[in-house]
């Protein structure tokens, strides 16, 4: 059906005609013809077998109601239809019915990823991670020489707080960075390209190849090649990496047309057309190194990526809490059961399984805070830890209580 508004006055060369949803229920002949309403409308006068007809306000109204009978779920459609937003005019009158297509303009400033002041230079970035200056400058030009790297290491070392803040310094406005998180479900279809649903103004569903995250970035960063532009790829081995980077594992290496490829939904058709990934879109993912449940990094990936291991520091967990206020007798606290912990946790099971500097990042530094720390955050740890337990939760508890109690 097309509006109501569209009638006799249009000339067959005004009128652009779109599907705009189809009858779960249709309409028997007998009973449209049966009804008085339609007695003198143009396709039971002429018993028209027809598509196009034309319809007065009243008959259109009686027509709608006998649909709608039939296939109550269409009355929203019809109301949608008839509220004139999928509409638009063509200056003369003529009504047209058009599908939404999907927008990826540049992203503009207004979109802020990384949540904070834009940072200019490696000592902003040291201020802000606490890390070595030589550390943050090697991983800033691994990065822009060859495109891609890992940030890895246990949880609590501030590896996606780097990240966030190496992909501002780098790409040098926010609006060019972009913030992802890989799960065991994340495919190829929403990375690169892939059949996708699309639900057209009244509600009716089709299928159509779309450009997927990385795929619609590579687009833009093509587009204003003067900068650089940063893909923050989070817990990136939660995903099956080899089945989300498909044929791309080939053009992260090569980069530019020269490293072109043809992208698996659409090779060997008409729209197929080569695509690389430009030299000016780099990639940061993070990795956490204790979670064993996660997938294995594919060997072909990990030869593509650069790998930057963060350590527990406490270096930088005393410059933190000094920062904060906390006394000296309270970082001395607080750094020996760091060490203690780590200690143990290294020699109980490996150095992946540590705990991270964030994690005793206290503000303020008191019993309360510590006792709070232990209890919702690493007594789950601790349990997860060791299956099936054997004592060692006491055991930590132990070591935690007695600092809680040095801080009273």
């Amino acid at each position: 059906p097309t509006s109501p508004d569209a009638n006799d006055t249009m000339s067959a060369s005004q009128l652009e005609v779109q599907l705009a949803f189809e009858l779960a229920n249709p309409l028997p002949w007998q009973e449209i013809a049966a009804s008085p309403d339609l007695a003198q409308a143009e396709p039971v006068r002429q018993r028209s077998s027809g598509t196009l007809f034309s319809l007065k306000q009243d008959e259109y109204r009686t027509l709608r109601g006998l649909i709608t009978g039939r296939n109550p779920e269409l009355e929203a459609a019809f109301a949608t239809l008839e509220s004139g937003d999928p509409t638009k005019s063509d200056g003369d009158g003529a009504v047209l019915l058009r599908e939404k297509e999907a927008e990826y303009g540049t992203p503009t400033s207004n979109a802020s990823p990384t949540g904070r002041q834009r940072l200019t230079n490696i000592n902003q970035l040291h201020e802000l991670t606490g890390l070595p200056c030589e550390t943050l400058e090697e991983a800033r030009d691994l990065l822009e020489d060859t495109g891609q790297i890992v940030l890895t290491g246990p949880p609590g070392t501030g590896k996606t707080w780097l990240a966030r803040g190496m992909a501002s310094l780098v790409a040098g406005d926010d609006s060019r960075v972009r913030i992802v998180q890989f799960h065991p479900a994340t495919s190829y279809e929403d990375f690169i390209e892939g059949l996708k649903p699309v639900v057209d103004e009244w509600g009716q569903v089709s299928y159509a190849v779309l450009p997927g995250l990385f795929t619609r970035l590579c687009s833009v960063a093509r587009a204003d090649p003067q900068h650089y532009y940063v893909l923050v790829i989070d817990e990136i081995n939660r995903a099956p990496l080899a089945r989300v980077f498909g044929e791309l594992l080939y053009s992260l290496e090569y980069r530019g047309p020269g490293g072109a490829v043809e992208l698996a939904p659409t090779a060997g058709s008409e729209r197929a057309e080569p695509f690389y990934v430009p030299e000016n879109l780099l990639l940061i993912g993070t990795m956490n190194s204790a979670d064993r449940s996660l997938a294995v990094v594919d060997y072909a990936l990990r030869r593509r990526f650069r790998f930057i291991e963060l350590e527990p520091n406490a270096e930088v967990l005393n410059t933190w809490l000094s920062a904060h206020g906390a006394t000296a007798k309270a970082r001395r606290v607080l750094l020996d059961l760091f060490t203690t912990v780590n200690d143990r946790l290294s020699t109980e099971l490996d150095p992946d399984h540590r705990l991270g500097h964030s994690y005793f990042m206290l503000d303020p530094l008191d019993a309360a805070t510590l006792d709070r720390l232990w209890r919702t955050a690493i007594k789950p740890l601790i349990a997860e830890y060791f299956i099936p337990p054997s004592g060692e939760v006491e055991e930590y508890q132990a070591l935690f209580g007695k600092a809680t109690a040095s801080l009273q």
